[in-house]
């Protein structure tokens, strides 16, 4: 036990130090692991068993990491949870570049988003086998059965591009699904090549558009 808090004082010197000698102070939080290793030669280091650590905005937990202090990047395996403000992102494995802030999923990715908007709780909901995440604005895009759900919506696409707010350029959140999209909507459904989806207006726009079914209720 002693040998465990003694190498863990050492590992948060040793942040410390680096994030001192950068312009940009870049610190790593390690708040539990069962085994650490630091290799002072080349400033990396691991840490396995119950990993969590905390790096700016976000939170990891894993099962085992590698992480290199110069490049700022990192590789998270085993049962990956990150969370940061209202998003929380889970999968089997993690390559994190923390200056670029870019990382990338993959493995059962879900990626959970909580949405307020005029008082109004949303949770956006995203499956895929992989997905790549950019922290400074929230994009996210992914490739190969990408399934989104959102209130009443199911969108389903090969490729699904998120787009967060941006007033400075004038454009709408959105998402941008390509290739066997299907989106459905309570009794709804349409089969497009290409769609937009604009979630402040709830607003579809579509290209090649292969089949559409819209159920006009009965008035009562």
């Amino acid at each position: 036990m002693r040998k465990i808090l003694f190498g863990v004082f050492l590992f948060f010197l040793l942040c410390t130090a680096v994030s001192f000698a950068q312009e940009k102070p870049r610190e790593i939080f390690l708040e539990r692991a069962e085994k650490i290793s630091y290799d002072s030669k080349n400033e990396v280091f691991t840490a396995s068993g119950n990993v969590i650590i905390v790096q700016g905005e976000n939170r990891i937990e894993c099962q085992d990491l590698t992480f290199d202090l110069k490049l700022n990047r990192g590789t998270f395996r085993g049962g990956i949870r990150v969370t940061r403000k209202e998003t929380e992102i889970r999968a089997l494995t993690m390559e994190g570049d923390f200056d670029a802030e870019l990382y990338t999923f993959s493995g059962g990715v879900e990626l959970r988003k909580t949405r307020e908007k005029n008082g109004e709780t949303s949770v956006i909901l995203w499956k895929a086998e992989t997905l790549s995440y950019n922290g400074k604005n929230e994009e996210a895009w992914s490739e190969g059965s990408v399934v989104i759900t959102w209130k009443e919506v199911l969108l389903q696409a090969n490729r699904a591009h998120y787009f967060p707010k941006d007033e400075t350029r004038n454009e709408e959140e959105r998402v941008v699904l390509e290739g066997n999209v299907v989106i459905t909507e309570k009794e709804r459904e349409i089969e497009v090549a290409r769609a937009v989806y604009f979630l402040d207006t709830e607003v579809l726009e579509a290209e090649g558009i292969a089949r559409a079914k819209f159920i006009i209720k009965e008035k009562e």
